[in-house]
């Protein structure tokens, strides 16, 4: 199954899609959130993961107007734990 995320692999949105998907997924990493309706409604991709909201920045609302003029729809929802960790040399 072709999912496409925002980000790379090791990504939140990798994570998610790990998560919702499963294990067997391959990757299309996209650079920003708009260039992933264009490869959901051309049939480049089988599937997507687009983050609405998260507990930091609260809802995308950028990411809401791309699912209503692309017309796309939600199929389901991930949530998260957003774990950061600092990591330095001596």
């Amino acid at each position: 199954m072709n999912i496409a995320i925002q980000g790379i692999q090791g990504s939140f949105h990798h994570l998610a899609a790990i998560t919702f998907f499963g294990e067997g997924i391959s990757l299309r990493e996209c650079r920003s959130f708009s260039d992933i309706p264009e490869l959901i409604n051309t049939n480049m991709v089988d599937g997507a993961i687009m983050a609405i909201e998260n507990s930091i920045t609260g809802a995308i609302l950028e990411n809401y107007h791309l699912i209503d003029t692309h017309h796309l729809s939600v199929n389901g929802e991930v949530y998260l734990p957003m774990i950061h960790n600092l990591m330095a040399l001596k």
